[in-house]
């Protein structure tokens, strides 16, 4: 990789650390926490904006058969045109190479390299614990043996360390952290259908107004008092009563509100709420989650959380709104400075 420093700042925190990553060995360890798992068989493209080639967007797509080349380039270049991207990086995860100096998928860099309407700043192959880059060939600076990936190098630690303090767990999958959207099953799944069967008369005998909406936000204070202490085990009564609470549009967007001004201990409860919470009662709930993960940049979780509460009300209109989002890129910096001004 020729000399640069490109500025990593993780779009997974509400408050991100800019960490300066100068290695080719830096940048490839900070991919993976930008999308909160650690890719195989993909593609990642990474926008950069301004002259310190700050890492702005993260998109990953699966690593398709090489007769679909020109169409990915073409999807590729259009997402970072639509990131307003001034330079692109971009990572294949996929084989190591066969022969030193032939690294698979070359003809695929070579159509995203043409049809980016801006810079390829590097491609990168990362296979077995090594990387190579596509676009130098210089023995000093890239080898053709590839550079060795290893976790103790100090801007490998530096991320890692980042990531931990904003509280951004490393999953070894996608699937892995797609699961964290789903609802539990089995016994809890059935102890949760009973307990939402008797919270159904009492949520109704408060009714719709100022009254369920104020008790609901004095049970998320109290509830909230007690994550901010410690680990809490949410009872599945109180998780039945809150799931059925946040269909009132007022309650949910209090919560919302709270959430996109950085209310950590509130996003643990959500998380545990979402977990709990059955269809066909869960839209809200789940829909709080996606929001959740997308005020942080998680946009992985907030598709598939998305998805889940349309799966149980297709009508759900946030949910709705949610996916048209992130499907468009909207940046949740954006959405966070609208939410923030909800008060209840």
């Amino acid at each position: 990789m020729t000399a640069a420093t490109v500025v990593g700042m993780t779009s997974r925190s509400v408050a991100p650390q800019v960490l300066k990553l100068s290695t080719l060995v830096d940048i490839v360890s900070a991919i993976p926490y930008s999308l909160g798992f650690q890719p195989t068989d993909s593609i990642v493209a990474v926008a950069l904006k301004g002259p310190r080639e700050r890492l702005s967007f993260t998109m990953r797509v699966d690593l398709l058969p090489p007769e679909h080349d020109e169409d990915v380039a073409r999807m590729c270049a259009e997402r970072m045109a639509y990131a307003n991207a001034e330079s692109v990086l971009l990572f294949i995860y996929t084989s190591p190479p066969e022969r030193l100096g032939d690294l698979p998928r070359h003809e695929l860099v070579e159509h995203i390299q043409k049809a980016l309407s801006v810079p390829l700043r590097d491609a990168v192959l990362v296979a077995d614990g090594r990387a190579w880059s596509y676009l130098c060939a210089e023995p000093q600076c890239c080898p053709p043996e590839g550079h060795v990936l290893t976790a103790n190098s100090p801007g490998a630690i530096n991320v890692a360390a980042a990531h931990a303090l904003a509280g951004d767990v490393l999953l070894p999958s996608r699937d892995a952290l797609v699961a964290t959207t789903r609802p539990v099953g089995g016994v809890a799944a059935a102890s949760m259908r009973q307990a939402i069967d008797r919270a159904i008369d009492d949520v109704a005998d408060i009714g719709v107004g100022d009254e369920l909406v104020d008790s609901s936000l004095e049970m998320v204070d109290r509830l909230c008092a007690g994550y901010a202490d410690g680990p809490v085990t949410l009872t599945h009564d109180t998780a039945a009563q809150l799931a059925l609470r946040a269909h009132h549009v007022v309650f949910r967007d209090a919560v919302l509100g709270r959430l996109a001004r950085g209310d950590d201990a509130l996003a643990r409860l959500v998380a545990d709420l979402a977990r709990l919470a059955q269809p066909p009662y869960d839209a809200p709930a789940a829909t709080m989650l996606g929001v959740c993960g997308y005020f942080r940049g998680d946009g992985v979780v907030g598709l598939s959380a998305a998805e889940r509460a349309l799966a149980s009300d297709p009508d759900y209109s946030l949910a709705k709104l949610l996916v048209h989002a992130i499907e468009n890129q909207m940046d949740p910096k954006h959405m966070r400075r609208i939410w923030a001004k909800h008060r209840r």
